[in-house]
């Protein structure tokens, strides 16, 4: 994680995407053949390589991944490389654009540029339960705290191929503080240059706009919003589920709870998965990926 700032603003606020919403779909064919012309990195010109075995889940909403099955796993292999522009590339590529700096004076950008890296996430087929019950003691937001935490770095996948981190931030440092370095894909890197998101962006939103699933990429107002899955098989959804529903029951203390995860049509995907849902806005709903590990096992 990153190491703290001293020019990042101390005060508190939102950290909800600044997505510019959906554009006309000629307008996105236009734009991603001029991007291809110029070696950008997209959602079209990414490789994706997933076997025809793999669950409809991961064949279904993956993009820019290489995925592999066993007999009890799925393996999800990844460049972590968003295919979207950032300020966090290097300068010199295609995908590189400046920095937001309409969203206030408190928002700068880290000294981190984005790299390759070789993430590898062995999921459980079928995870097993922890026999915990994820209480607001669990969930404090501190790093180091229960041992039930996800670990820091890398703990799981977007469906668009950038890493997902937990929410805790290093010793010393505060994931309040950190948001002021997110680009407008509330994202940044760390000093190994992994590139992540630790909340709701448009990134992976974009990808189900990709497929059809959606017209609006601006989290909390998507039709469904799906981020991705930790390394234990916990799936992160956002202010939705996967049927566009709005959750229902009572969620643990980080937004979590379990039950099928089905498609808008009443296809089950994945059943008694137990998933978290990231709504930053929302009054009261959780703003940051899952703090505390549900399953047991978590390869990477």
């Amino acid at each position: 994680m990153l190491l703290r700032s001293a020019l990042i603003a101390l005060s508190l606020v939102g950290c909800g995407s600044d997505s510019p919403g959906s554009v006309p779909a000629a307008a996105d064919a236009a734009s991603d053949a001029a991007d291809a012309a110029d070696g950008t990195r997209t959602l079209a010109n990414c490789t994706t390589s997933i076997a025809a075995d793999a669950p409809e889940f991961f064949k279904r909403y993956f993009k820019c991944v290489t995925i592999t099955v066993t007999a009890t796993s799925v393996v999800i292999a990844s460049e972590g490389l968003p295919p979207h522009k950032s300020n966090y590339w290097p300068n010199a590529s295609p995908n590189w654009e400046a920095f937001d700096t309409s969203r206030g004076a408190m928002y700068l950008e880290n000294p981190n540029k984005l790299q390759t890296q070789a993430l590898r996430f062995t999921i459980p087929k079928e995870p097993v339960a922890k026999p915990i019950t994820i209480n607001a003691s669990f969930v404090d937001g501190v790093v180091g705290t229960n041992g039930e935490e996800y670990g820091l770095g890398p703990v799981g996948v977007a469906i668009d191929s950038v890493a997902l981190f937990n929410p805790l931030a290093a010793p010393g440092d505060d994931i309040e503080d950190e948001k002021y370095t997110f680009d407008r894909y509330n994202a940044h890197p760390e000093m190994r240059g992994a590139y992540h998101y630790h909340t709701a962006s448009m990134g992976p939103l974009e990808v189900l706009k990709s497929i059809g699933a959606v017209t609006n990429t601006t989290p909390g107002s998507a039709e469904l919003e799906l981020y991705g899955i930790l390394c234990d098989g916990t799936v992160v959804l956002g202010c939705r589920e996967l049927d566009g529903s709005a959750p229902a029951g009572t969620l643990d203390p980080q937004g979590g709870h379990l039950h099928d995860l089905v498609d808008n049509k009443g296809v089950k995907l994945l059943a008694g998965r137990y998933h978290t849902h990231v709504c930053p806005s929302t009054a009261g709903a959780r703003r940051f990926t899952p703090e505390i590990q549900y399953y047991t096992t978590c390869q990477k």
